[in-house]
């Protein structure tokens, strides 16, 4: 049988079937970091979106937005770029909750032109509102700082601040977040309910990489205790120098 000839009719219903098929678009997603310490406000703080990126064919947008609050101290920490993760709706939870110092995360990825438009912590108010409030203290207290060790906390800055009566234990850690264009260490101090890791079950929130390391440090003991006769500035800088050796 020789070859069929389509009709001018067939062909052009075959061209107009052709163009309704989906085509494989690279997307235009936002790219930024934030990694702030000082001034931090649920209310008033921005995310301020000034650059994009065009990403691969199979990438979606990520926002992956970190909020640390320890006593009086908030930070915020966060990533927007393209990822090869599967799309999923935005999840606001906390991954350590309080009482004592609190680490809560916002992380969605869309598949759509610059998606990835999140620029404030509404989410994050919202969680709070619907979390029990801490009104009783206890006579302990620990010191309290989330920040760079060279900058907001400085050992000068670090105050001891009083814990709640169900979480009067002194944490300590180092922590390290890095993604893209992101990478941020910085000191995390407060009252917890366990001497433990504070991330130990997440190694990643969103496509930020975690690492943590507890701080050996004779300042993290709770107020009352015997005192060190070493001074606080000896004992932050010997747990910075115990951190990330490499």
């Amino acid at each position: 049988m020789g070859p069929q000839h389509l009709s001018p009719v067939q062909l052009l219903c075959l061209l107009g079937a052709i163009s309704t098929l989906p085509r494989a678009r690279a997307l235009l997603c936002y790219e930024a970091t934030a990694s702030l310490f000082r001034a931090v406000s649920l209310h008033n703080w921005r995310w301020l979106l000034m650059r994009s990126a065009v990403c691969r064919l199979s990438e979606g947008c990520e926002e992956t937005l970190v909020f640390i609050e320890t006593g009086t101290r908030k930070g915020v920490v966060g990533f927007k770029g393209c990822s090869p993760a599967s799309s999923y709706p935005a999840q606001v939870s906390y991954l350590v909750s309080p009482p004592g110092l609190s680490i809560a995360s916002y992380s969605r990825i869309c598949r759509k032109y610059l998606c990835n438009n999140l620029t404030n912590m509404d989410s994050f108010v919202k969680l709070e509102a619907n979390t029990p409030k801490t009104s009783a203290f206890s006579s302990h207290g620990c010191p309290t700082c989330v920040g760079e060790h060279s900058k907001s906390c400085l050992p000068n800055f670090v105050n001891t601040e009083p814990c709640p009566r169900d979480a009067t234990k002194c944490y300590s850690s180092t922590l390290k977040f890095q993604a893209g264009s992101l990478n941020t260490t910085f000191l995390l101090m407060g009252c917890t309910r366990e001497h433990t890791r504070a991330l130990a079950d997440f190694h990643h929130i969103g496509s930020i990489r975690v690492t943590e390391v507890i701080n050996v440090l004779e300042r993290v003991q709770p107020a009352g205790a015997e005192p060190s006769s070493r001074s606080p500035a000896w004992g932050i800088l010997l747990g910075l120098l115990l951190a990330f050796r490499d």
